[in-house]
């Protein structure tokens, strides 16, 4: 009996790792949007209210972004076209929720927050189907203090 329990936590220690090993380069919403939202809370030093606004607020664009991004594979045209719509009522309402100078340095910044996401997404193995996706709206990078 003792045997037979020992083999099956053995077994199941297995799977669970395999499944850990395979699941390590999926890039899940959650992660991707948490990922870009620590480094906006970092570099515009929000406070508490302002850090769970930013999280809803990406994780509800990084959702739609992804579905975008995987029913319209292939087509980079209009995806770019569908984000950048995205990312632009982001931008409305990340104004109501940042200071004035938080807002001009998030907007000033938006091409180096698009590749940080961008460079998270490659090093998790995942092709980047929306190489403009943050960016899409963009004119101007200006780089973050």
């Amino acid at each position: 009996m003792k045997r037979l329990l020992v083999l099956t936590f053995a077994l199941l220690g297995f799977i669970f790792t395999a499944s850990a090993n395979g699941n390590e380069k999926a890039v899940t919403v959650e992660n991707r949007a948490n990922h870009l939202s620590d480094q906006m809370i970092r570099e515009l030093r929000l406070n508490n209210y302002q850090s769970n606004k930013i999280r809803e607020i990406n994780l509800d664009v990084v959702a739609k972004m992804m579905a975008v991004e995987a029913e319209f594979k292939g087509n980079q045209e209009l995806i770019d076209q569908k984000c950048k719509a995205i990312c632009s009522v982001r931008d409305e309402k990340l104004e109501n929720v940042l200071s004035t100078a938080q807002y001009s340095n998030y907007f000033g910044s938006r091409k180096v927050y698009s590749k940080y996401d961008k460079e998270f997404v490659a090093s998790a193995g995942q092709e980047i189907d929306n190489t403009k996706s943050l960016a899409a709206a963009n004119t101007d990078a200006v780089t973050v203090n």
